[in-house]
């Protein structure tokens, strides 16, 4: 008598299926496997999707897999003979073969993006760049050596702090894959998080705080201070780089840093402001109250004297230079002698009158110079880091320079670089009130130039000094007041000087870009043709080409 060979796994299989089809009605039992099966499915998409995008669910969305396909597994069970014949038949093979092929697209979509999400690449394809970060910006990023936190205080729905919220968030999630997720973030809303905001001592919104985790550092940004530059100069210092010190010179009629009024033509206050965003300790000095400068100081920064210098503060000044200071002279057209005599020292001329530019001005004000990119000097490095990325700049009324003695007479201790230019069409005048050139021989103008030194004009150079001198010299004082520092590339003049004089001058080349505008200009004709293509053309050609695979495989 033979036998046949028995089948432990398909007998089994078939006595656990059996005894789940017996433990149902018949009249159920479709609609509680088709119940089953939906639910198993959703199961293992919803788990597929907590492990890929909620990592610290993982524990739960293994759980949810595994009752996905558990609750799967019985429904096919349940309706095993059913399943078995529509898998093995003519129809049930090309189904069959149809879902394999689906399920390999879809675990090749899947992987595809595991590998993604792990060596993630990242491309900016605007014109400008404008989502890239400055590679110092990335420097400081990958050099950062705790975790760093930003909180960023907005009241959702507030129209007017909507537009920055988007940009900030833009900027705050660049910085975290930047820095390699030591820098991380948060959107706090100060009306439902009073406390929080106390903590931080935030008054103003927007606001955003950035704060080391391990010192506890924290220095705070109110609107607009929100650009690039800004957020890397608060990681400075919340990880505890050292600020170094700008000097405000005071008691010679200068412009006040205290003057924070917005439409003030004479305060200061937003350009103090500016540079203290860049990392720097702002303070005002008065050389009455000290006998030397302080050994702290960066530079010092002369803002609009209309008071001449007393022997004893011109001398000190010019020992500071002598031991290589940094000085940042902002004057306005005749200003006093004595600081004409100090620059006469270090090879400049401060020319009388004021500068007329019937060739590039603003609108009806010859007086006022407008200074476009061309006009920049770009030649040396020094030149390149201040005017590299300007684009336009003015001078409300301003003074011109010159070598005090022709270039070949000038000794090798001076060096004198040209900063910006007038058109050919200038000239001086004497009188505020005059508009034109007339009587006048035009001629090319220097209201802004660079001065490096190792000696002043017939010295010998200080044994000992550490370091060459460094002068930047602008014949207007106008065009960094609060009323005019935010126009044009005003503010990125004077910061970028301040930057080349301190030679900060990874801060000088992180600057906010250019947005540019791109739009699509079409004929009414033309915009018909493009809104017929979408609606009809592409869906009918869809159509019929799925007419055509469906004609041939009936």
């Amino acid at each position: 008598m033979s036998t046949s060979p028995r089948r432990p796994s398909q007998e089994t299989t078939g006595t656990l299926a059996s005894a789940i089809q017996r433990a149902i009605p018949s009249t159920a039992k479709g609609i509680v496997s088709l119940a089953l099966a939906l639910g198993g499915v959703l199961g293992l998409l919803f788990g597929g999707v907590v492990l890929l995008f909620l990592r610290e669910l993982q524990g739960a969305g293994y759980t949810v897999l595994a009752v996905g396909g558990i609750l799967l597994l019985a429904g096919l069970m349940l309706s095993f003979t059913a399943v078995r014949q529509s898998v093995t038949g003519r129809r049930g093979r090309f189904s069959t073969n149809t879902i394999v092929m689906i399920m390999a697209f879809l675990v090749l979509a899947v992987l595809v993006y595991a590998v993604g999400a792990r060596n993630p690449v990242r491309w900016d394809a605007t014109a400008t760049k404008q989502f890239s970060l400055a590679p110092q910006t990335v420097s400081i990023l990958e050099g950062l050596k705790g975790p760093v936190q930003a909180t960023a205080f907005f009241v959702p729905g507030d129209a007017q702090q909507e537009p920055y919220r988007l940009s900030v968030e833009g900027l705050l999630d660049e910085f975290h894959h930047r820095s390699r997720e030591r820098l991380s973030f948060r959107f706090v809303d100060p009306d439902v998080q009073p406390t929080l905001a106390n903590r931080y001592r935030v008054t103003r919104y927007p606001s955003v705080v950035f704060e080391e985790m391990d010192s506890g550092r924290i220095y705070r940004l109110t609107v607009p201070l929100f650009q690039e530059r800004d957020f890397a100069s608060a990681i400075l210092v919340v990880t505890g780089v050292e600020q170094k010190k700008i000097y405000f010179l005071t008691g010679h009629a200068e412009r006040s840093i205290d003057d924070v009024d917005t439409s003030s033509r004479q305060g200061y206050g937003l350009a103090a402001t500016g540079i203290s965003t860049d990392n720097y300790e702002v303070r005002n000095l008065a050389l009455a109250e000290t006998p030397e400068v302080p050994s702290d100081t960066a530079a010092i920064i002369i803002a609009g004297p209309r008071l001449d210098l007393t022997e004893g503060d011109a001398e000190l000044l010019h020992r500071y230079l002598k031991s290589g200071g940094r000085l940042l002279v902002l004057l306005e057209p005749n200003p006093p002698q004595s600081f004409k005599d100090l620059l006469a020292r270090w090879g400049v001329k401060v020319e009388d009158g004021t500068v007329v530019d019937l060739g590039s001005s603003i609108s009806g004000q010859p007086q006022t110079p407008l200074i476009k990119k061309e006009q920049f000097f770009s030649d040396t490095p020094g030149q390149k880091t201040i005017t590299s990325l300007l684009d336009q700049s003015y001078f409300p009324g301003a003074a011109a320079f010159q070598p005090v003695l022709p270039g070949e007479e000038m000794p090798d201790t001076i060096r004198l670089q040209p900063l910006a230019r007038t058109t050919i069409l200038s000239c001086l005048t004497l009188d505020p009130n005059v508009n034109t050139c007339p009587g006048l021989s035009p001629n090319l103008l220097v209201p802004a130039i660079l001065v490096q030194a190792i000696a002043p004009m017939n010295e010998q150079p200080l044994g000992g000094a550490p370091r060459e001198a460094k002068l930047a010299l602008f014949g207007d004082a106008d065009f960094a007041a609060n009323f005019h520092l935010y126009s044009l590339s005003n503010s990125d003049l004077l910061l970028n000087t301040v930057n080349w004089l301190t030679e900060d001058i990874s801060l000088a080349s992180v600057r906010p870009k250019p947005i540019a505008f791109r739009q699509l200009v079409v004929t009414g004709r033309q915009m018909q043709l493009i809104r017929g293509l979408s609606w009809f053309v592409l869906p009918v050609a869809m159509a019929t080409l799925a007419g055509i695979a469906w004609w041939r495989r009936r």
